[in-house]
């Protein structure tokens, strides 16, 4: 009897706590009732006093609200509480059960393409849990909505994981499933009662800060994690109708985090499973409601253009749904961990954990993507214009030589067959006639790399030049909606591109090893297979985001006698790649970012040796110039032999300024100055970055070498050191 009083009292207690956040710092019962076991019951679980189940490891207790699925982590170490909904009196009924849910989903109907957010509050489903020591099981059954899945919720030795397996997913004719939120709500704030800031993996990294912002912003942060999905979205246009020059930067990490600086606490959150299809939220206080809050929304389906005819079409979702594993792995930190360093340190852990970051050797080099040629109209003709022959490129690198320049890494673009817009596509693999032979290509790239020098060839196996012959139906590559994706190109000679389907583009590669296996060609760079990721219709069926980025990853591995490089290239393609190219030195200056931050480098300085943008093409020299210092990036430079007049009935009518004889005082300029500085940390990972003032930036790096960056016009003193405006420092320590 005493023991089923204990049970009665402890559902009792439960109930009436059940509008309640469970609180992480209350007292455990010393008493400890007995729940009978169910099927679904691996072990009777423990209750707090506001009838919570508690759960645990060696550093963390989770207390889980049954009725929300919303839960608290307490740090056993710092006793800090991390929640996962808010009870919320102000917002709107749809927004209060969101946030008070730690689950919700969104649902599609025959009848409309505007998704339906159900959550825990308003859909009411039936939960049957299924409990363990460090975490549990939840079956979610929305009887009205004809849907189901399980949520798994486990505590790991760095914080917590969250996840559903596609197996447990079961949905009816009536609705249909659009996306996911597992616990978007961990570790919210209101308005400015703490200080800190969410990271987004905007560009190479930045902030949003969580001071109140009077409501003055009023649009989230929302990006598809490895960019837009050209087999869905359109491409970026401006104003005018024509097509965007700078395109805003991409996110190509699945990660997002967020930080308590007064607390020295914070979390990592990696999108790990289901990261090909999702997006990053970030809403900061002001925008709908007064929280802070980020996440990764899952989607399962997206809406399209289904068109009707040749030019007017209507919304229509996808009719079979992206069907994977989804999981987000919270990683908490603390101390003095617990900033943007430290998340970025915490995420480059877990990389090498799994094998997806590799020691390269890094040693410092300024990149020159020389231009071998391109083509024009000549009335019904197409005539190739050389722009920087194979004795050229020699020479040029011969007078880098004697002018001290002698750490260079050479990549040679459009030397292909017909010059570079024209052979998109083509998988022919020659070097052009006009540009020489390729037994002298061959011979150079051989003497080069007697003075360690390593000539790479740059190749794109996505983009297709739409002049050729192509078989559409399993060849080129259509949106969902079966019309062949375009992308303008803003030239007047090629007004559109095309891109290849996956297995074309591996085809093409596997022609490419082919042709130079074994020869004086060990270095080759990769151009859009880094950072375009896409489904797609072909050969009457769909591919999903998620059977592209494998069939890309099989790229790399066919190409894997060679040293490669790619340019931006998303997170999962680091374990294939030598060097990193293009990193991203700004971001796409949302009104509501508050700093520019280096996460990405900071992940990968040590392991993966990366290089800036062509310099060439940057309007504030002064301020790139800093950018690279800070971010530890090697200078890069786009060179032509011949004047860039030339190309102006070209595809490459962009290139202004890229002859050699204009440019070669500033490359040199750039060599020994950056250098002076990047040489002192070659291979070293970055041990700390900081802003010591709003205008001045330390970077240490774990040799003790510390760089002082000033963007402001003032001198800058700090003890002995001094540092000019518009200048850096470096200190070793």
């Amino acid at each position: 009897m005493e023991s089923k009083r204990w049970v009665i009292l402890a559902v009792l207690l439960c109930l009436i706590a059940s509008g309640l956040t469970c609180s992480a710092k209350a007292q455990k019962d010393t008493a400890k009732p007995q729940q009978e076991a169910t099927a679904h019951t691996v072990a009777a679980p423990e209750r707090d006093r506001n009838g919570c189940v508690v759960m645990e490891n060696s550093r963390y207790l989770m207390y889980l609200d049954e009725k929300t699925l919303g839960i608290s982590i307490e740090d056993r170490e710092t006793n800090f509480t991390y929640s996962s909904v808010i009870k919320d009196e102000k917002s709107n009924p749809s927004w209060q059960g969101f946030l008070n849910s730690g689950v919700s989903v969104e649902f599609y109907t025959q009848k409309s393409t505007m998704p339906e957010r159900v959550d825990l509050i308003g859909g009411t489903p039936a939960i049957t849990y299924s409990y363990y020591t460090d975490g549990f099981d939840a079956l979610l059954s929305y009887e009205a909505y004809e849907f189901q899945m399980t949520v798994e919720v486990r505590l790991t030795e760095d914080g917590m994981t969250a996840g559903v397996k596609k197996d447990s997913i079961a949905e009816g004719e009536t609705y249909k499933l659009g996306a996911v939120y597992l616990y978007p709500m961990f570790g919210a704030t209101k308005l400015g009662e703490e200080t800190g800031y969410m990271f987004v993996p905007e560009g190479a990294g930045a902030l949003i800060d969580l001071k109140d912002n009077n409501s003055r912003y009023k649009t989230p942060y929302t990006k598809k994690i490895f960019g837009d999905n050209i087999g869905i979205d359109k491409f970026a246009v401006s104003e005018f109708g024509r097509p965007s020059v700078t395109e805003p930067e991409p996110v190509t990490m699945p990660v997002f985090g967020m930080v308590y600086t007064e607390e020295q606490q914070g979390f990592l959150g990696i999108a790990e499973d289901g990261r090909y299809n999702a997006q990053i939220l970030a809403y900061p206080n002001g925008v709908i409601t007064e929280y802070n809050w980020i996440t990764a929304k899952f989607i399962f389906r997206e809406v399209y253009t289904k068109q009707t005819t040749a030019s007017t079409g209507v919304p229509s979702y996808e009719k079979d749904p992206y069907m994977r594993d989804i999981k987000i792995h919270y990683k908490l930190v603390s101390g003095d961990q617990a900033n943007y360093t430290g998340l970025a340190k915490a995420y480059q852990t877990y990389l090498l954990q799994k094998g997806d970051l590799k020691k390269q050797e890094d040693t410092f080099e300024m990149k020159l993507d020389f231009f071998g040629a391109d083509s024009k109209k000549w009335f019904i003709y197409d005539v190739v214009v050389p722009m920087t022959t194979v004795e050229q490129m020699g020479d040029i690198l011969q007078d880098l030589s004697e002018n001290g320049i002698k750490n260079i890494l050479p990549v040679y673009f459009g030397w292909q067959s017909k010059g570079i817009s024209l052979n998109y596509g083509s998988g022919n693999f020659k070097l052009e006639g006009k540009l020489g032979k390729k037994k002298e290509l061959f011979s150079l790239i051989e003497k080069q790399r007697e003075n360690n020098i390593d000539i790479a060839l740059q190749q794109d196996f996505l983009k297709a030049n739409p002049g050729r012959f192509y078989n559409t139906s399993k060849d080129i590559v259509k949106g969902i909606n079966q019309i062949i994706v375009e992308e303008p190109t803003n030239a007047s000679v090629f007004k559109t591109m095309y891109y290849l389907t996956p297995a074309k583009a591996i085809s093409h590669a596997e022609k490419f090893a082919d042709y130079y296996s074994g020869s004086a060609v060990h270095d080759v760079a990769l151009t859009s297979a880094g950072n375009m990721l896409f489904s797609c219709y072909a050969g009457g069926k769909i591919y999903s985001r998620g059977d592209t980025a494998e069939k890309i990853q099989k790229i790399g591995e066919e190409l894997n006698e060679f040293n490669l490089s790619f340019e931006k290239p998303n997170a999962y393609l680091w374990k294939y790649t030598m060097r990193y190219f293009d990193m991203p030195m700004a971001t796409s200056n949302y009104a509501y970012l508050s700093k520019e931050v280096p996460f990405l480098p900071i992940v990968i300085k040590g392991y993966i040796p990366y290089w800036a943008s062509d310099s060439n093409f940057e309007a504030n020299e002064k301020l790139f110039f800093l950018k690279m210092v800070e971010y530890g990036a090697y200078p890069s430079f786009l060179v032509t032999k011949e004047s860039p007049s030339r190309l102006r009935n070209t595809n490459s009518s962009y290139i202004v300024t890229s002859q050699y004889e204009v440019l070669k005082d500033t490359m040199k300029d750039y060599y020994e100055r950056i250098g002076e500085a990047l040489r002192l940390v070659e291979g070293v990972p970055i041990k700390a970055h900081d802003y010591l003032t709003d205008n001045i930036v330390s970077v240490v790096y774990e040799n003790q070498v510390e760089i002082i960056v000033n963007y402001s016009k003032d001198d800058y003193i700090r003890g002995g050191i001094m540092v000019p405006a518009m200048s850096f420092t470096v200190n070793k320590k």
